[in-house]
């Protein structure tokens, strides 16, 4: 049996605001990669093949965001796992993204509100490819027989995109009718309760719970309903979203171990948090912190204050902001420190580009994805890296070939990042495939025996 150690089941029942934004931001990269091309670009075929394969690849991935329940994602994933792969799907907690403090009145973006915003990002982003690939409306331009099949074939995945996240807005728009009737975090677990008591699942998804300390109980939550034989195996924990990973919630007070870290230290409970410079972020453009937090190269302790940031989660550098103030490796390395037998996943080995960087120049303890190796090379700790939301299998292929990699293929796990990874590819069987060739004989060790050491007191 193997295990993915890193998906989500999100669906149109919760988080469809966010996956719209996500979408977004991924247009919004596409969008500059089409831009630094523009130069090279003189006809309509040799740029608009690949927008219509990208604009198929959304709205692919966002008919299984409309999946009508978690359930139904899974029967999605298992058509390519069939059977053969445990999961442990995580959990997500966006209820404070959208405001500064967990003592503000909470005022999330509207379905008006995430509506203009898409209809904004989308105008753009066709405006531009458009114009870039020569896409003009029939009799301004002459074109050649397979420019204008290009052309029709273009406009109807535009159509259909369109179509498609106009589903995702619908459904919240529809939740939101029903004031104090639902919310979107309570759904989620819901959901997961029912895979669990269902016999088809129970036995091969194991959630884990996202911990956002400013949710008032969390904390007693946490403890009630995570750990072997519950609810949840393990925690989650995604801190660009607005929280110090030494918040005194998870981390404790005052040097009393009475925080989440202990408990999981105590109970063998694994911890697996987003640890990369891209993913999701608070949309806030300040937060408040208690913890520290990571600026000019240390670690600055706060105590209840704000932190503000330059750019908006959709600008150039807006999650990169988020993400390396909240949730730098210094950070975690603190963490470890304090709790060494905690078992702690920092997951997607800094992303692609970061583990590139470290690749080719190995003793640079600037780089991200070095300062993640120096954590699992170090015998005092129990730090692992997942490997989820690669498509980047030059780096892979690399990172095997290294002198490094027989030093950490241990601390190594397989993890797909499905539904996200969607987004990002055209393929997931492929995507699948590539895994198993990349690594050949040790997708035993980074899909089997490695997630088998990090679960271990779970089953």
């Amino acid at each position: 049996m193997y295990y993915d150690i890193h998906i989500h089941l999100f669906n149109k029942d919760f988080l469809a605001k966010e996956l719209l934004y996500r979408l977004m931001k991924e247009m919004r990269h596409q969008l500059g990669f089409e831009e630094r091309r523009s130069l090279e670009r003189s006809s309509l075929s040799r740029g608009l093949k690949s927008i219509i394969r990208k604009l198929r690849r959304y709205s692919h991935a966002i008919n299984v965001f409309c999946r009508k329940n978690s359930a139904a994602v899974f029967e999605e994933l298992d058509k390519t796992y069939q059977g053969e792969f445990i999961v442990t799907p995580l959990t997500f907690d966006l209820t404070w993204c959208f405001a500064p403090t967990a003592d503000r009145e909470l005022s999330p973006p509207t379905v008006h509100v995430v509506s203009k915003d898409f209809k904004r990002e989308v105008e753009r982003f066709f405006s531009i490819v458009e114009s870039q690939n020569r896409v003009v409306h029939p009799g301004e331009q002459a074109y050649t027989p397979e420019e204008a099949q290009l052309r029709e074939k273009y406009l109807r995945e535009k159509e259909r995109l369109l179509e498609n996240a106009q589903k995702l807005l619908n459904a919240d728009q529809q939740l939101s009718r029903v004031p104090g009737a639902f919310s979107g975090w309570e759904e989620q677990i819901r959901q997961l309760e029912e895979m669990k008591a269902d016999p088809r699942y129970s036995n091969r998804v194991f959630p884990f719970l996202a911990v956002d300390p400013r949710r008032p109980g969390i904390l007693d939550y946490a403890l009630r309903h995570v750990g072997r034989g519950k609810l949840f195996a393990g925690i989650k924990l995604y801190t660009p979203n607005g929280y110090s990973p030494t918040d005194p919630l998870l981390f404790g007070s005052d040097s009393h171990r009475n925080g989440l870290y202990a408990f999981c230290e105590e109970q063998g409970i694994p911890v697996t948090v987003h640890n990369s410079l891209g993913g999701f972020a608070t949309l806030a453009k300040s937060v408040e912190i208690t913890g520290d937090i990571f600026r000019e190269g240390q670690l600055l302790p706060l105590h209840g204050e704000i932190v503000k940031f330059r750019d908006s989660i959709l600008g150039s550098e807006g999650i990169y902001e988020r993400a390396i103030t909240l949730n730098h490796p210094l950070l975690w390395q603190k963490v470890v420190e304090n709790y060494p037998l905690l078992r702690l996943n920092l997951a997607h080995f800094g992303g692609g580009t970061e583990l590139g960087k470290a690749l080719a120049d190995p003793d640079n303890l600037s780089l991200w994805s070095n300062r993640i190796i120096t954590l699992l090379l170090d015998p005092r700790f129990q730090v692992y890296t997942d490997l989820s939301c690669f498509t980047e299998f030059r780096i892979l292929n690399k990172l095997v070939a290294s002198p490094v990699y027989p030093r950490i293929r241990h601390k190594l796990l397989f993890g797909s990042d499905f539904t996200l990874l969607l987004l990002f590819e055209n393929d997931f069987n492929a995507n699948i495939r590539k895994f198993r060739s990349c690594f050949g004989d040790d997708f035993g060790i980074i899909a089997g025996n490695n997630p088998q050491e990090f679960l271990w007191n779970i089953f």
